[in-house]
């Protein structure tokens, strides 16, 4: 089945991405300009678009009938879960040199916790970090994302808590 996917992108870096993304996949990138048209005589659109093309229409406008998608692919989460026999502000300053580490960009916060976003090689996932305790401190790290980011992500925090904790 082939799809046509329109993507919108808000940085020169976005769309690196995208252009890599593509190679890899050996896709073929559209050239020239994306029309959506809804209209309730689209044949009159047509006749007109045809009329200001030079050369052989049949080679330069390829139509096809749209019919909108729900995105298939849900999102990936993991939680991660430590207990640090260490003060709830020791394990608070490990976590933000952890995240700047993995150049995690702040978000925002809620009542409860702090959330992050962070892109790799792998994709962008959200990271939301929740501390509790003191004396024994337990973190919550809920990774959200797409495809092998979160796994990544996942692993290489599991990695470094894993070290500080000392187990």
């Amino acid at each position: 089945m082939e799809y046509i996917v329109l993507v919108s992108y808000e940085s020169d870096a976005e769309r690196k991405r995208i252009d890599y993304l593509v190679e890899k996949w050996n896709l073929r990138k559209l050239k020239g300009i994306v029309i959506h048209v809804d209209a309730e005589n689209p044949q009159d659109f047509f006749e007109e678009l045809f009329s200001r093309l030079e050369g052989n229409v049949d080679d330069k406008v390829e139509v096809y009938e749209v019919k909108k998608v729900k995105k298939k692919v849900e999102t990936r989460k993991r939680v991660l879960e430590f207990t640090i026999k260490e003060e709830k502000r020791i394990v608070e300053r490990f976590t933000d040199y952890l995240l700047s580490k993995m150049n995690a960009s702040y978000v925002c916060s809620d009542a409860l916790a702090k959330i992050y976003s962070v892109y790799t090689k792998k994709g962008k996932s959200d990271i939301r970090v929740e501390i509790r305790g003191n004396g024994k401190t337990t973190v919550i790290f809920e990774i959200e994302g797409y495809g092998d980011a979160v796994d990544f992500l996942a692993k290489k925090i599991k990695s470094e808590l894993r070290l500080f904790a000392g187990d």
